[in-house]
């Protein structure tokens, strides 16, 4: 892998998990319909990320129209993004993920990807997203959380509480598969692959989730 030391990843196929640390390399994989991978960013690149988006969140265009998400703020940052610390890092996860497919032969093209468009989302208590694809289904799309709120969990059946978390469908169409959002943790998956956004309740009014996504293609 060329990612950094500090970098772990996660293979989700489906239900199921795969582990690979750098360290040791061990692997295991269960192929069972979609490739997800999950990368931990060092939270320094997400700090730098933060800020920037801060400084210049006066001045970015909403992208609201162009989504699915029933949300007040979502704003463009294709612009921004190739000028924070974390761009090249994020590189490295793109290509990670395109050999991923190429040695499970799920993907045969060429290796040269361009960011179409990019966003950040500030989600606030009782928003959602509504289950929906990305880019007329073509490339691939990813989630990076930005910035997690403490939740208020008073679901009474434990198997109830999903709040605010990132459910993919699982590709029987009857089942979802969860992942509990934490600041670092970014997802690469297929544009087509249905996904969605649990409304939720904050301990602190006003706290915000905020999440990061692009969608990406090859192209010769």
């Amino acid at each position: 892998f060329s990612l950094g030391n500090s970098i772990f990843l996660n293979c989700f196929v489906d239900k199921f998990m795969v582990i690979i640390r750098k360290e040791s390399m061990k692997s295991q994989c269960y192929t069972f319909g979609r490739i997800i991978k999950k990368y931990n960013i060092p939270l320094d690149l997400i700090k730098d990320l933060n800020k920037r988006y801060e400084d210049h969140k006066k001045s970015l265009n909403s992208f609201g129209p162009r989504l699915a998400g029933r949300l007040d703020s979502e704003l463009e940052f294709t612009q921004k993004i190739v000028e924070c610390k974390i761009s090249a890092t994020i590189v490295d996860c793109m290509n990670d993920y395109i050999e991923s497919l190429e040695k499970n032969n799920i993907f045969i093209g060429s290796k040269k990807l361009q960011i179409l468009s990019c966003w950040i989302n500030d989600m606030q208590e009782g928003e959602y997203n509504p289950p929906h694809t990305h880019h007329d289904n073509t490339g691939w799309s990813t989630v990076m959380f930005l910035k997690v709120p403490e939740f208020i969990n008073d679901a009474k059946d434990p198997h109830k509480y999903k709040d605010g978390f990132l459910g993919f469908t699982d590709v029987d169409g009857q089942h979802s598969t969860w992942f509990e959002p934490k600041v670092g943790e970014f997802y690469i998956f297929e544009a087509k692959h249905q996904h969605f956004v649990m409304p939720f309740k904050v301990k602190n009014k006003g706290d915000i989730r905020r999440s990061m996504s692009f969608n990406f293609i090859s192209h010769e």
